[in-house]
């Protein structure tokens, strides 16, 4: 049996542009897989490399965030204090955390609400200690683009953290 190529009429080939051609299907299939892999690990919102845990240095406050998050998508930080000696708590959070976020809801409602500056300040009044304190915040970004927040408990230690926002 006789194989010769037949050729289309009006068609050139180029067997440069052929296997550049069949390389850039590699590739893209390999890009296709990595981005795959890193959305479903958490690389762009909720999951294993998102989710953070930081205390501040003398580990009585503790937060827990994800460190990537969507545009006007709603998310949550958990804020927590070990056994906590003190009648009246101030949480003040500051940095880029008002101008990139909307508060949607604070629970427990803290006692009083200000701001000083950039820095946003909840009031917590208990007439005993607390054995644990937790505070949770839902906030949806409004502005994408990186981060960087503190917050602080009675005036200890800060604990910094930065987030990505993609739009």
């Amino acid at each position: 049996m006789n194989r010769e190529k037949t050729h289309l009429q009006g068609v050139k080939e180029s067997q440069r542009f052929l296997n550049f051609e069949s390389g850039f299907h590699k590739i893209g299939f390999i890009c296709l897989l990595c981005i795959v892999f890193l959305a479903s690990v958490g690389a762009f919102s909720g999951g294993y490399l998102s989710e953070v845990t930081r205390k501040n240095t003398i580990k009585t406050t503790g937060l827990q965030y994800e460190r990537f998050g969507r545009l006007q998508t709603e998310f949550k930080f958990k804020i927590s204090a070990q056994k906590y000696d003190s009648v009246n708590k101030t949480l003040r959070i500051g940095g880029d955390f008002n101008k990139f976020y909307e508060m949607e809801n604070i629970w427990p409602q803290p006692d009083s609400m200000y701001s000083k500056g950039n820095d946003l300040y909840l009031v917590y009044n208990d007439s005993e200690a607390m054995q644990n304190f937790t505070i949770w915040l839902r906030v949806t970004p409004v502005k994408p683009g990186s981060v960087k927040s503190f917050l602080q408990l009675n005036g200890e230690p800060e604990i910094r953290f930065r987030q990505f926002i993609y739009p």
